[in-house]
């Protein structure tokens, strides 16, 4: 779908900000992801204006994988 992630949030579900990662890790995901937990939490609204801007005009945004948002989406690019 291509949809910003929501604020509110469900029952049982951790914020982004609130995901501890472990910053003795040698690998570099961590660090990655890092990054990306301080844009979401920092700059969220300029973050997905910019996603945004790369959906190309008449897209239909209901169409698309169930579950898979602009933020997984990122995270998901990144990481590969």
């Amino acid at each position: 779908m291509r949809e910003v992630q929501g604020r509110k949030m469900q029952f049982g579900q951790v914020a982004i900000g609130d995901i501890w990662l472990d910053p003795n890790s040698r690998d570099d995901i961590p660090a990655v992801l890092k990054g990306l937990q301080h844009r979401y939490v920092e700059r969220r609204e300029e973050l997905f204006g910019l996603l945004e801007a790369h959906i190309r005009p008449g897209t239909d945004r209901t169409v698309g994988r169930p579950g898979m948002d602009l933020w997984r989406r990122l995270v998901l690019g990144v990481l590969k």
